[in-house]
């Protein structure tokens, strides 16, 4: 950073002297009063009692602070910010005092008093603010945000720097983040700034200095102690342990996010964007590139929709997996849809490799969804298309026991055979496919690759061991899946059904974007408007004839309940894919990240759980990297050396979420004892696959520090090691449920024909409706009851 002091630093260094000048004089005068001008008597007298309150040690404290701060603002800007604190508490002691009617010290005034500290405190807080935005160029975080962020990075990226040198230091990734905050679409990402916050003063409870204040040795060994071993918080309430546990693993992740997405630090970790790669130009040949419909697909925003109040037939809430497919089905059949979308609209064309910046773009508030105790994150896109832009496109039929139990063992009166039908019609419409016309082999995951191997040296075959089949089209394996494929190969929503419906129907399909819906609005027992709200803040009424909510298990729920319709059971019964995943390293390099994310899965008889390859550019599997501090620190210069494995089980739905917490989305879960013994006995298996197909260690992502060598050490540890759910990190892409589908209005929200209990025209076609959780990826099941519910629909 430029050494040389900002304008705004030397506004500051010059007020910071005017108050030293003051101070001085005001101990001149005071020493030497025969030499004060008459003018001046009654006020320097007033100036000495308010500057030492009757001491003289205090005032020279003043003036030594005032003098050290002069020397070198940057290096003391702590006791700068001291002094702003002394004197806010001042102002606020002394307008105590005042009103309980304390008498002021000889020769002053409460009201002088605090006229002078409120000056001082002005001056020097807009100042200071100034001068610390203008030397770190901040645009989102304060000062001292930054400044907690800076010192938590100097701690959460180190490692063994002897051997391998930081590639950037603590204040670039502080500054990295700060950039990446400010244009993070997200409305909830104010929290970071609340968990940064409470980060720096969460040492004083402990009568330790502030954390950017502690020298990196303490404050490191301070960090361990609250996040690893947790043994100070067990005189404590659970929930006190969790908060801070949760607070510095968010403000250790985005840490990572703030060094792993920085293209410096690529090399030594051994990553090559796809860009970059030596046979770009071959795979090309191979799969050429198109420009994506969607390029040309038409959205309305804010600016487009001039009146606060519009009128349309068919009113859609969403424009993912479920929404998109309804739309079409309605369409065809002749009604005209309108779609509200939360998320905005980007082109494919625009789409970078820039991690942050696509996540901001396409998650948005999707990527800060966590569970009540902060243990578990659920992750969803936010954008045209939904998560069909953003998720890795693996396409599972709905196991035909799913089917069973929804409609044998819980009588839900589906039409097998005509679902059957819709599923099918589904994988040609969305041109779901395999190898050789998903990808070549050799642009498959190659950690995806070894652990293929690995299985079929265990014994596994088709069709429990397969590649994956995808509504994918000639994957260049960029690997790029979770970030948006820019080369139109993934065939979303956003690239396929949602240009085809206005280019066969012109003037049939609507988008609005940018725009949440609040609340549906009813009329008896029929809703007669949507209320939504664009990012501006501008509110927009929405009536329609028909209106269905496909915005997702959770967002379907949330607004549902906003609504305020009585139904009672809305919000209840979620379930998910309870995910974890375990690493595995190698001797000689691997490349997992060189090819399509998610390539093979092995889904045995024992229908607990399946697992799927998968692996992330550097910022995103850095987040799921086992290890804390140096762990992850040394974990990650191996990342070219590693393949990792998820695992999923399909969960109990024991899960709920309310309209409550931090982020409004109160999402209360925990994972049964048979779930967790589930999701514990894939995850061990999964370990020992890796182990027998050569791999020199594996790694759970726990809390503490695990790695296996043998599976000789797996078997005898791996139990003891992870004994309950929070001893792991937990996660999902595929939350179920929540609006469930059912014949008795006291268990369920919606009936066999999708239409809420209790009113005639409103309608939920998305996840949240799924009786059960179904353990295999979901979104081939949201389109075909999307496409089977169409006609019901339609007819509405």
């Amino acid at each position: 950073m430029n050494s040389e002091l900002t304008p705004e630093e030397k506004y500051l260094k010059s007020f910071l002297k005017f108050l030293l000048i003051l101070s001085l004089l005001t101990l001149f005068f005071n020493f030497y009063p025969k030499l004060t001008p008459a003018f001046l008597g009654s006020l320097a007298g007033q100036a000495y009692v308010i500057l030492s309150a009757n001491s003289i040690l205090q005032a020279f404290l003043i003036v030594l602070l005032l003098a050290l701060a002069i020397g070198d603002v940057r290096r003391f800007s702590p006791l700068i910010r001291l002094f702003k604190w002394i004197l806010g508490i001042a102002i606020i002691w002394t307008a105590i005092e005042w009103i309980r009617g304390k008498d002021a010290p000889v020769g002053t005034t409460h009201l002088a008093q605090v006229i002078t500290y409120a000056v001082a405190f002005t001056g020097l807080w807009f100042l200071f603010r100034a001068a610390g935005i203008a030397r770190y160029k901040l645009k989102y975080l304060s000062i001292q945000q930054f400044q907690t962020l800076q010192a938590m990075a100097e701690v959460c990226i180190s490692g063994d720097t002897d051997l391998y040198k930081l590639q950037i230091e603590p204040l670039q990734m502080a500054t990295n983040v700060d950039n990446y905050l400010s244009s993070f679409e997200a409305t909830n990402k104010w929290v970071m700034k609340l968990v940064l916050t409470a980060m720096e003063i969460y040492p004083l409870l402990s009568l330790n200095p502030m954390l950017s204040l502690m020298q990196p040795a303490a404050r490191l060994d301070f960090l361990k102690k609250r996040f690893i071993t947790d043994f100070e918080f067990q005189n404590l309430p659970a929930w006190y342990g969790e908060i801070i546990q949760a607070a510095i693993r968010m403000t250790k992740q985005i840490c990572f996010m703030g060094y792993y997405s920085d293209p410096t630090v690529y090399e030594s970790i051994g990553y090559v964007p796809f860009s970059k790669r030596k046979d770009v130009d071959e795979r090309k040949r191979i799969f050429p590139v198109t420009p994506s419909p969607a390029n040309s697909l038409q959205v309305l925003d804010d600016a487009d929709v001039k009146s606060s109040e519009i009128t349309a037939d068919v009113v859609i809430v969403g424009s993912g997996a479920g929404a998109s497919i309804l739309a079409y089905q309605l369409v065809e059949a002749g009604r005209k849809v309108l779609l509200v979308e939360r998320g905005g609209f980007e082109k494919p064309s625009t789409f970078t490799e820039d991690e942050v910046d696509q996540v901001s773009r396409l998650y948005a508030n999707g990527a800060l969804q966590l569970s009540r105790d902060f243990r578990f994150q659920v992750f969803q896109g936010s954008c045209v298309g939904g998560s069909t832009t953003v998720n890795n496109a693996v396409c599972f039929e709905t196991p035909d026991y799913i089917l069973d139990k929804w409609i044998n063992e819980m009588g839900i009166k589906l039409d097998r055979t005509r679902y059957l039908a819709s599923m099918e019609a589904v994988y040609k419409l969305m041109k779901v496919s395999h190898t050789p016309i998903m990808t070549d082999d050799r642009f498959l995951n190659p950690g995806g690759r070894l652990f293929a191997e690995a299985c079929a040296k265990l014994g596994y075959t088709k069709p429990e061991l397969d590649s994956v089949m995808a509504n994918i089209n000639g994957c260049l394996g960029s690997g790029y899946c979770n970030m948006g494929c820019a080369y139109g190969k993934k065939l979303s929503m956003l690239d396929t059904i949602l240009p085809q419906i206005q280019m066969a129907h012109p003037g049939s399909l609507q988008i609005i974007t940018n725009c949440e819906a609040i609340s549906f609005n009813k009329s008896g027992t029929r809703i007669v408007s949507l209320t939504g709200k664009f990012k501006s803040g501008r509110s927009i009424t929405i009536k329609g004839n028909t209106f269905v909510s496909s915005a997702g298990a959770i967002s379907s729920s949330i607004l549902l309940l906003k609504s305020k319709l009585g139904i009672a059971n809305a919000g209840k019964k979620l379930a998910f894919n309870l995910g974890t995943q375990i690493t595995a390293a190698y001797k000689d390099t691997v490349n997992s990240y060189d090819g399509l994310q998610i390539s093979h899965f092995l889904k045995t008889n024992d229908r607990r759980f399946v697992m799927e390859t998968w692996y992330n550019p550097p910022m995103f599997q850095s987040t799921a990297m086992p290890g804390w501090f140096d762990q992850h620190f040394n974990n990650m210069l191996h990342y070219g050396n590693m393949a990792c494995t998820g695992v999923l089980v399909g969960t109990a739905s024991n899960a709920e979420v309310k309209i409550a917490g931090l982020f409004g989305r109160d999402i209360n879960y925990v994972p049964t004892e048979d779930d967790f013994e589930s999701l514990m006995t894939g995850l061990e298996k999964a370990a020992e696959i890796y182990l027998t197909g050569g791999a020199e260690r594996v790694m759970p992502n726990t809390f503490d520090y695990y790695e296996y060598k043998t599976v000789a050490e797996l078997k005898e540890n791996f139990r003891k090691n992870i004994k309950a759910s929070p001893d792991i990190s937990t996660g999902t892409g595929h939350p179920q449920g929540g609006n469930v589908m059912s014949n008795d209005p006291a268990t369920g929200v919606v009936d066999e024909n999708f239409k809420v209990y209790g009113y005639d025209n409103l309608f939920v076609c998305d996840a949240s409706v799924f009786p059960t959780s179904l353990g295999v990826n979901p979104q081939i099941t949201v389109m075909s009851l999307a496409h089977y519910a169409g006609p019901i629909i339609a007819a509405n």
